[in-house]
């Protein structure tokens, strides 16, 4: 990138407000891509990372200096994330069990329920404005299925916590770089996007990379001058990556 162009895109990032964020679930697929692009993001001054043991994922990322990892407890996830988010405007949950047919019921609505609504609260407390969370499609409280009524309580719980701002995302299947668990992902990998085609937009799988970017770029849309609620699917994410693709500076000719 040349020198004019550097000087371009530092002038409007001084004209825009910074931010800092706190993330729980950042050692996952699109946690680790979320974290990756706040890392880079020349608009966010620090990323807290809530996790249960040391993290080094993160040792090579660009901006990784801006990086400070907190090992919690996340049986005391309320407490943690009240004391780490402060002076935080944005907070990001993308917690999740990665099978959820291989763990109890119980123990499913611990992590997607239970501990994403203390760290809703936690956050709500310390004064976060926003809030976004990583479901799932067709999260209802509602419904008979076990693991989209897990991810329709965890929205209504945080609902009711009245954050300035609350991001739902709903993502379908999510594409991953590697096959993470053995043949039924590879599988499902390959199969689902075909059948998908046919299916509502809604249902498209969404790259972890391109999931996490939304996530980000979603985070430092101005701020709205009254509360707002957002549920956010495919087309959503790849609106908000066509957005600020489009608002990007156009790059210098070669002299």
């Amino acid at each position: 990138m040349s020198d004019d162009v550097n000087d371009h895109v530092n002038d409007h990032v001084n004209d825009r407000e910074r931010y800092r964020a706190i993330v729980v679930g950042g050692t996952g697929a699109v946690g680790g891509a979320l974290v990756r692009e706040l890392l880079a993001s020349p608009r966010c001054e620090r990323v807290v990372l809530l996790a249960r043991r040391a993290v080094d994922a993160f040792a090579g990322a660009t901006g990784n200096g801006k990086l400070d990892v907190r090992v919690v407890d996340l049986d005391a996830l309320e407490r943690a994330a009240r004391d780490a988010a402060v002076g935080c405007r944005a907070a990001f949950n993308t917690m999740g069990v990665g099978q959820p047919r291989k763990v109890s019921r119980e123990e499913l609505w611990k992590v997607d329920v239970e501990h994403a609504a203390a760290f809703g609260r936690g956050c709500r407390e310390a004064g976060v404005a926003h809030l976004a969370l990583l479901g799932a499609v067709g999260a209802n409280a509602a419904s008979r299925s076990h693991y989209i009524k897990a991810k329709g309580a965890a929205e209504e719980a945080l609902r009711a916590l009245g954050f300035a701002r609350l991001s739902l995302f709903r993502p379908s299947l999510l594409v991953t770089p590697q096959i993470r668990y053995g043949l039924q992902d590879r599988v499902t990998q390959a199969v689902f996007p075909v059948i998908a085609w046919f299916l509502p937009r809604r249902f498209h799988g969404v790259r972890v990379e391109d999931l996490g970017r939304a996530m980000r770029i979603d985070a430092e849309q101005p701020a709205p001058h009254e509360a707002t609620v957002q549920v956010l699917h495919y087309p959503d994410v790849m609106a908000l990556i066509r957005s600020e693709a489009a608002a990007a500076p156009p790059r210098s000719s070669p002299s």
